[in-house]
């Protein structure tokens, strides 16, 4: 999972039913061909990629780009079935989020924000994305993450777990064992790096290309002086740019990641998908400027005191006191119609 520094989005987390009666059980891992200990099946990562997705979609928006769309998710089921879960419904999602972002709910379920489709270089640099998420649900990693967090007793909702991004409004010192789980493991990321490298090159693109992301990430990284927006000493994810070198030496090293292809990277067709697309906050869900929200659309303008931080998504604008100990919400509202009120 890659993560900018953004706006937090807000999730309602889906528990299903099922998962609160699963069994104990040892299953074998896809990606690696190992017995692990697991709590929850193939059918239950399914289904709750299935009651999460439309909460993701509403909540970050979908990104209104037909041919984007349908670009990304053709290269997205071109890696999945080359991939060691061919058979899982496998789904691609551009959203519609400008931070730099890309992340998997369990059951195949991919989402990249056009953030991130904004300083990728190319459709090498792209499939390595997919291909690193793809790697994540493969190897099982959330569900892994979910037997862990339950077999320790740690009371978080599964969307904390498996899209850290969206956490609640408290504050991560309030629930010290969920940083456990506020991302993937080092060796969760440098088995996704692998397995991305691996798909990428069944399926004719370079694998180089995961190491062309991570140095991408790793420039965003030292541009932004922080890691994605989470202390160093919280973060759980190794360096993208120490990343870089083991991706590399692990194609070196590895036949079947080193691929056959000599296909070159379709630099010019990937600039024409990706050309206009939206930078940074869309005007349709309003505009952050320091301590004041701003929606052309809607004709509404909003300063909170200095100090507060402001916090917009596509459904709701949360605005924080300096002591975190007061925040205001703001969202539209049905009329008796179903229509959203209009503000005049």
């Amino acid at each position: 999972m890659f993560l900018q520094p953004r706006q937090p989005r807000f999730v309602l987390a889906a528990i299903s039913a099922a998962l609160a009666a699963t069994v104990v059980a040892c299953a074998t891992n896809p990606a690696t061909g190992k017995k692990e200990f697991s709590l929850m099946s193939e059918a239950q990562e399914v289904q709750l990629g299935q009651e999460m997705d439309p909460q993701i979609k509403q909540e970050m928006g979908v990104y209104d780009d037909a041919e984007l769309q349908r670009y990304v998710s053709s290269i997205g089921m071109r890696l999945a079935k080359a991939s060691e879960r061919p058979n899982l419904p496998w789904h691609f999602t551009v959203l519609d989020e400008p931070a730099v972002n890309a992340f998997a709910l369990p059951g195949g379920y991919i989402y990249v924000t056009r953030g991130i489709l904004a300083f990728l270089n190319d459709e090498e640099q792209l499939a390595g994305v997919l291909g690193h998420e793809i790697g994540h649900v493969t190897a099982r990693h959330s569900a892994q993450q979910y037997t862990q967090a339950t077999s320790a007793g740690v009371g978080l909702t599964l969307l904390s777990i498996f899209v850290p991004e969206a956490r609640p409004l408290q504050g991560l010192a309030e629930n010290a064992l969920g940083l456990l789980f506020l991302k993937h493991g080092r060796d969760d990321e440098k088995q996704a790096d692998r397995l991305g490298a691996d798909y990428t090159a069944k399926t004719g693109w370079d694998p180089r290309g995961v190491a062309g992301m991570l140095r991408t990430l790793a420039r965003l990284d030292e541009a932004s002086g922080s890691r994605r927006g989470v202390p160093n000493f919280l973060s759980t994810h190794p360096a993208p740019a120490d990343r870089v070198q083991e991706v590399l030496a692990y194609v070196h090293k590895n036949p079947s990641a080193a691929g056959t292809s000599d296909r070159p990277a379709d630099k010019a067709d990937y600039q024409r998908v990706v050309d206009g697309i939206v930078f940074g906050d869309s005007p349709s869900d309003g505009i952050v400027r320091g301590n004041e929200f701003l929606h052309p659309v809607l004709r509404l303008a909003l300063a909170f005191p200095k100090g507060w931080e402001v916090q917009n998504s596509a459904t709701q604008v949360v605005a924080k006191a300096p002591d975190r100990e007061n925040y205001m919400l703001l969202t539209l509202v049905p009329n008796a119609s179903g229509s959203l009120q209009q503000i005049a």
